[in-house]
């Protein structure tokens, strides 16, 4: 029942955001979540097997002027602690623009810092299909306890945990084993230049392996050509992501199967909504 959630700080109306705002360099970040300065873009998750779209990934866009992109955008809110309202904000715009699919929505490491995300109301919550909140590989470093705690509190009702990135820099593949996550993402580092019976092949063959052994789904992401699909294919892995295949749009993009072996690119065929009725136990 959500009413085990601890109660976190109710959503600020723009009015009192503006108030809170000492200077014009901080009244910046307030007013992107005050006047929805943001929009959402959405990139397919392609099914290898079955080919066609399983899930998309919402990913955040800046509308000011002050901010050139998410980073710097996520950057001001963790420096005056409103990664919460920002995130929820996203959460609830990624969700209308996909109200009928399986969605992937990233979550920002201070976030695990507020209460947002385990509020009844919060919008994740309330979707009509799978969602699936993406932890940034080396988030728990930090926050290992509380990100298990609020993750296996998330996870209880309904929604899936996805370790992304692993391979960004340093990698601690214990995670994979402490977290239980569904889905596992492999980062473009690994995808870069791949080939088939190359090492870097074996590398990432034996990673998808190893999240198969521990339950997980596997999403090759960042592939751009023809030859590291066809090596993401013969790895094993069940999902592929990557301008190869649809670049990220609003509304909701088509994904192409790569022409190949002969074979004429193919335009693939959306998820269709769940037919059963919303199970999320709150």
């Amino acid at each position: 029942m959500a009413g085990d959630a601890p109660p976190g700080p109710p959503p600020r109306s723009p009015s009192a955001i503006l108030r809170a705002t000492p200077s014009n360099n901080t009244a910046e970040i307030f007013n992107v979540i005050a006047n929805r300065e943001v929009s959402i873009v959405y990139q397919p998750i392609v099914d290898l097997q079955r080919r066609k779209v399983f899930a998309y990934e919402a990913l955040a866009r800046s509308k000011s002027p002050h901010f050139a992109g998410p980073l710097p955008l996520f950057a001001a809110a963790v420096e005056h602690k409103c990664t919460g309202e920002l995130g929820r904000l996203l959460r609830r715009m990624a969700l209308e623009g996909c109200p009928n699919a399986p969605l992937f929505i990233n979550i920002h490491p201070s976030e695990l810092n507020e209460q947002y995300l385990i509020q009844p109301d919060d919008a994740i919550f309330n979707h009509h299909d799978d969602v699936y909140l993406e932890i940034t590989e080396s988030v728990p470093l930090s926050h290992f306890e509380m990100c298990q705690s609020m993750l296996h509190e998330v996870r209880g009702r309904g929604v899936h945990l996805v370790v992304d990135d692993l391979g960004a820099g340093y990698s601690n593949l214990k995670y994979i084993a402490d977290l239980h996550p569904r889905v596992v993402k492999i980062d473009r580092g690994l995808v870069d230049g791949l080939t088939i019976n190359s090492r870097l092949f074996k590398l990432v063959s034996a990673i998808v392996k190893l999240c198969k052994d521990l339950d997980a789904l596997v999403v090759a992401e960042g592939i751009e050509t023809v030859s590291e699909f066809d090596a993401v294919v013969a790895s094993g892995a069940r999902y592929a992501q990557g301008y190869l295949l649809a670049r990220p749009a609003f509304p909701l993009p088509d994904a192409i199967w790569p022409e190949r072996g002969g074979e004429p690119a193919e335009t693939l065929t959306q998820p269709r909504r769940k037919n059963h009725t919303l199970n999320r136990r709150m």
